[in-house]
Order: structure tokens, then C-alpha cells, then sequence
């Protein structure tokens, strides 16, 4: 008798043990719903990333970019609603995890409302932290994305940029060990599609492209061509949103 009591209850913690399984939502689930807030997040970010460099607010982006913010934060509160209180098994051990999806839930609050009142540049640095919200969430969490790596290198890569306006070619040499190494860590990266879509192949040749790019500019900063490195940081931002946007 207790063996059969012993085999029921084994029975039935395995039972609610696969019940739990089942309704834990799948960590590919929640990437893709993030993916596809992030997605709008980017697109608004491109749009008042060129507002910003206008002398006066083009309104009808303006209008443009809070409506795609609009989509951002709907998509939000649907992800907040279902994963706040029931996260992806690798997120279950945070205790921050519902925290975090409130802070970026704020993040997008001060994006759209600096937008809104015609504070362009404020919004997009609201963008810039926001997006930094995502990194901490994954990297604090032992979770290793390419898109990742790519958003660190490209915040270097702005640095450096800047670096050769204010430091010269003395100052770029300092930023290059951080560039390659940024580099090699995209190249580790977990691929973000899988081997056959035709995403993968255009996301590789544009890893490789960018890749090839910072050895060339390892190579003139070494060789002292000012002129050939301030020609390559000035493409350099642009050769890591491509594969940046492949990998979203």
C-alpha cells in the first residue's frame, strides 16, 4: 500500500510538473515579443536620429515617429501583462525581471513625451537608454544575443568617432583594442536566425563586411593615416546598424 501511495504522488508531482513546464512561456516566445516592440523602437529611433539634425521640428515626423512609439508601448503593456508575473524559465531566478519591465516602460514614456513637446534630442536619449535597458536585461541574466554585442560596438564606434573630431588619430589608437575586441565578441555570438533562412547569409556577409572594415582601420591607425581613418569612423556607424538591423 504505501508503494502505490508513494507511486500516486510520484504521478501526480510529475503531472504538476509538466503542467508547470507547459505553461511557462518559452524563452523563444519572449524574444520575439520583445523583438517586435524593439522593432518599432528602432524605426521611431532612425526618425528622430534625423529630426535631431534639423534647425527646426518637422512635425509630420514627428507625428510619424509618436505613432510608431505609440505601437511600441501597446506592445509593451501586452508583454508587461503576460510575462510580469509568469517570466521565461531564465529569467526566473531575477527578482529585478518585473522591475525591469516597468523601467522600460518608463524609458518609453520619456521618449514620447520629450518627442511630444518638441524636445527631439532629449527623446533620443531617452532612446539610447532605453535600448541599454535591454542589454542589462539579457547580459544580467547570463543571456548572450549578437544584437547585443552589435549595440555596445556601435556605441563605441560613436565614441571613437568623436574622439578623432576632438583627439586626432592619437586618441582613435586608444579606442581600437575596445573596437576589435567588441568586434571579436560579435563574431562569438550566437547567430540570431538559423542556418538556412536567407536572413543568416545577409547577416553574415554584413558581420564579415564590418569585421573587414575594423582591420582596415586597425591597420591605418597604425599606420598613422589620419585621413583614412576619419574616412572609415565616418562609415564605421553605418557598417554596424547593417547587421545591427538584420539581427532585429
Amino acid at each position: 500500500m504505501k508503494a502505490l501511495i508513494a507511486y500516486l504522488a510520484a504521478l501526480v508531482f510529475c503531472f504538476a510538473w509538466c503542467l508547470q513546464v507547459q505553461a511557462a512561456p518559452a524563452l523563444a516566445q519572449f524574444d520575439e515579443d520583445v523583438a517586435r516592440c524593439r522593432r518599432l523602437i528602432r524605426d521611431y529611433c532612425a526618425i528622430v536620429q534625423e529630426i535631431t539634425k534639423q534647425p527646426e521640428l518637422d512635425q509630420p515626423r514627428q507625428q510619424h515617429a509618436l505613432e510608431l512609439l505609440g505601437s511600441a508601448s501597446r506592445e509593451w503593456q501586452q508583454i508587461k501583462a503576460r510575462y510580469a508575473a509568469d517570466p521565461p524559465a531564465e529569467y526566473a531566478r531575477d527578482p529585478q525581471f518585473k522591475a525591469r519591465l516597468k523601467d522600460i516602460d518608463n524609458a518609453l514614456d520619456d521618449m514620447e513625451r520629450n518627442l511630444a513637446q518638441g524636445q527631439a534630442r532629449r527623446s533620443f536619449q531617452a532612446c539610447g537608454f532605453g535600448c541599454g535597458l535591454f542589454v542589462k536585461m539579457h547580459q544580467e541574466n547570463g543571456l548572450a544575443y549578437a544584437l547585443d554585442k552589435l549595440f555596445a560596438l556601435r556605441q563605441t564606434a560613436k565614441t571613437a568617432e568623436s574622439v578623432m573630431k576632438t583627439a586626432g588619430i592619437a586618441g582613435v589608437r586608444e579606442w581600437m583594442p575596445a573596437l576589435m575586441q567588441q568586434r571579436d565578441e560579435v563574431l562569438l555570438a550566437p547567430a540570431p536566425w538559423p542556418e538556412g533562412d536567407e536572413r543568416s547569409q545577409a547577416y553574415r556577409d554584413a558581420v564579415l563586411e564590418l569585421s573587414r572594415a575594423i582591420d582596415d582601420l586597425a591597420l591605418a591607425a597604425s599606420d598613422g593615416d589620419a585621413d583614412q581613418v576619419s574616412a572609415g569612423l565616418q562609415a564605421l556607424v553605418a557598417r554596424v546598424n547593417k547587421p545591427y538591423t538584420l539581427a532585429l
